[in-house]
């Protein structure tokens, strides 16, 4: 049992680092562009904030979608095995 478990530990690990990544990066980036630049507003900060949180939405649900596919599969396994034991009652 604990085999099975340690693959979605680590894959979940992975979502973290993604997510942090993500978002690090890109504002990371439009940090130094806006110390490069002479404007007063932190355009391009936030720019890769904002580019970064876009990013990383679309890259989670991509990752957890096999997972919650899995988790509407067995739920209608659940409902179909327990509707079974109510028609077999008299």
């Amino acid at each position: 049992m604990i085999k099975k478990e340690w693959p979605l530990a680590m894959q979940l690990l992975g979502v973290g680092f993604y997510v942090a990544f993500s978002i690090v990066l890109p504002t990371t980036i439009g940090f130094y562009l806006d110390s490069r630049g002479a404007h007063s507003i932190p355009v391009y900060t936030l720019g890769g904030l904002v580019l970064g949180t876009v990013v990383m939405i679309f890259g989670v649900y991509k990752m957890v979608r096999p997972y919650l596919q899995e988790a509407k599969r067995v739920n209608q396994d659940k409902e179909k095995a327990n509707s079974e034991k109510t028609e077999k009652k008299p």
